[in-house]
Formats: C-alpha cells, sequence, structure tokens
C-alpha cells in the first residue's frame, strides 16, 4: 500500500508530503491519521529545525473526502467530532509547536486545505493555485480553526467575504490580499520553501518556539504579550543558545545554535 504521507529530510527540514495524488490528497480519515503522526514526530526531533508541508501531484489537498461524509444512516455528531480530533490537533501544532511551518501550495488547497496553510507560519503558492472556503457550500462552517487564522492574515471583511461566498481565490489575488507570502513558478513551491526555511537558521530554535507559542495566544490584550514576555524572557535567558547567541554576535561569526 502507498504511504499517505511522503516524509523526507532535506538537512534540518522535515518534508511531509500528502500522497494521494490521483484524488488531489483528501483529508480521509486514513490522511488525518497519517499525517498528524508525521506531523508530531517531526515537531518534537531535536533535528529538524523548520517543517514544509506539501502535496503530491501538483496539488496540495481538496480537503475533506466527501466520500466519507456520506455514510449510512445520516448525521452522527459524535463521529464528526471523533474525525475533526486529529485535525485540530494538527493545527494546533502548526499554529502553536515548536518548528516554523512553511506550506508550500500548488494547485488546489480547499477547504481544511486553506486552513491548513492559513495556520503556517509562511506559505509560499504557486501561480496554478487555487483556495477556496466552501464549507457553506455542503452546510457546514469553516474548520480547523480558519475563523480564527484566516482574519489574522487577510483581515475580517476578506475573511467574511471569502466564508460566506465560496469563492475561489487564485494565486495573484492570494499574494495581494497576504493570503499567501510567495507567488512562484508553478512546480517551484518546495525549492522556494527550502530557501526559506534556510533563513530561520539564524534564529535560535527556542526563541523561534517561544514566539509560536506567544502567537497562538494572540490576538489579544497588550498586557497579555508583555505578561508572556515576562514569562518567556527569564527562561529562554538561561539557554545555552542564547550564551550561544550572545558569543557569536560578539565574535562576529554565525551562531551554533542547538535547541538547548
Amino acid at each position: 500500500m502507498t504511504d499517505l504521507v511522503l516524509r523526507e529530510t532535506r538537512e534540518d527540514v522535515a518534508v511531509l508530503t500528502m500522497n494521494d495524488p490521483t484524488r488531489l490528497n483528501p483529508l480521509s480519515d486514513a490522511m488525518r491519521a497519517a499525517l498528524l503522526e508525521a506531523f508530531e514526530t517531526a515537531a518534537f526531533d531535536d533535528a529538524v529545525r523548520t517543517i514544509v508541508l506539501a502535496g503530491a501531484g501538483g496539488n496540495f489537498t481538496a480537503g475533506a473526502d466527501i466520500r466519507q461524509l456520506l455514510v449510512p444512516g445520516g448525521p452522527d455528531p459524535a463521529r464528526s467530532r471523533r474525525r475533526l480530533t486529529p485535525l485540530h490537533r494538527l493545527i494546533e501544532l502548526i499554529a502553536g509547536g515548536p518548528k516554523p511551518v512553511i506550506a508550500a501550495v500548488e494547485g488546489a488547497a480547499f477547504g481544511a486545505g486553506l486552513s491548513i496553510a492559513a495556520a503556517s507560519d509562511f506559505v509560499i503558492a504557486g501561480e496554478d493555485v487555487r483556495f477556496g472556503a466552501a464549507f457553506g457550500k455542503i452546510g457546514l462552517t469553516a474548520d480547523c480553526g480558519l475563523i480564527w487564522s484566516l482574519p489574522q492574515r487577510i483581515g475580517r471583511t476578506l475573511a467574511r467575504d471569502l466564508m460566506f461566498t465560496g469563492r475561489p481565490v487564485k494565486g495573484p489575488e492570494a499574494l495581494a490580499i497576504s493570503l499567501i507570502d510567495q507567488l512562484v513558478p508553478p512546480g517551484t513551491t518546495l525549492d522556494a520553501a527550502l530557501a526559506k526555511a534556510a533563513a530561520y537558521r539564524g534564529v535560535a530554535p527556542l526563541a523561534i518556539a517561544a514566539m509560536k507559542s506567544a502567537f497562538v495566544q494572540g490576538p489579544g490584550p497588550l498586557s497579555d504579550a508583555l505578561a508572556l514576555e515576562r514569562q518567556q524572557q527569564p527562561m529562554l535567558s538561561m539557554t545555552q543558545d542564547h550564551a550561544e547567541g550572545l558569543a557569536a554576535f560578539t565574535e562576529k561569526r554565525a551562531a551554533g545554535f542547538t535547541g538547548r
């Protein structure tokens, strides 16, 4: 049986590729479980500095596996909650986990695929990309944190428009409204993602983890952010990476961070 998630390591970058290309990599129950397992492994691997999420066959993911929504016996709220659990955990790790996450998006990125991209730290898309939040067209609300993440990227008014209309968004518009951070020729998103990952190497891993933890608790009052700084900064000041960063700055050399 073909692996639903391909795992590859490029230096200190874990590349996780959703791999059901003939069906546009839908988020079936099996895909959800495999993606969460692969992501958790990468997120807590000390040798990994950055995680890249991608899709096989020129598409990111078409979102939910519609076939699995059509169940005998009619709607089952308990089953719906169970099916959301692995995706919710995945979104929590993407947005607030310790590693920077880059979404390398080609082709279709619909439904929860858009949610995964929006929760990522940096989104690189091919010029052929198509985003969509058509949850309402099948009578559902946006899920996987999209109501939290999308307004932070594009603002509340545009987020409402995309979710209330379900209209598709293509590459140039996605870049113009800041849904994505970089637009590249089709087939080059992975190379661009690896180049972006290299730019993170000059920042201490624990510092990035702390900032991600802070970001996921916002937007919120400034007082909350300052209180979190008072909690995190003293802890980070005691790390080996802080000492190494100071030494490298003083000695005018590149720092060798270890995540400790």
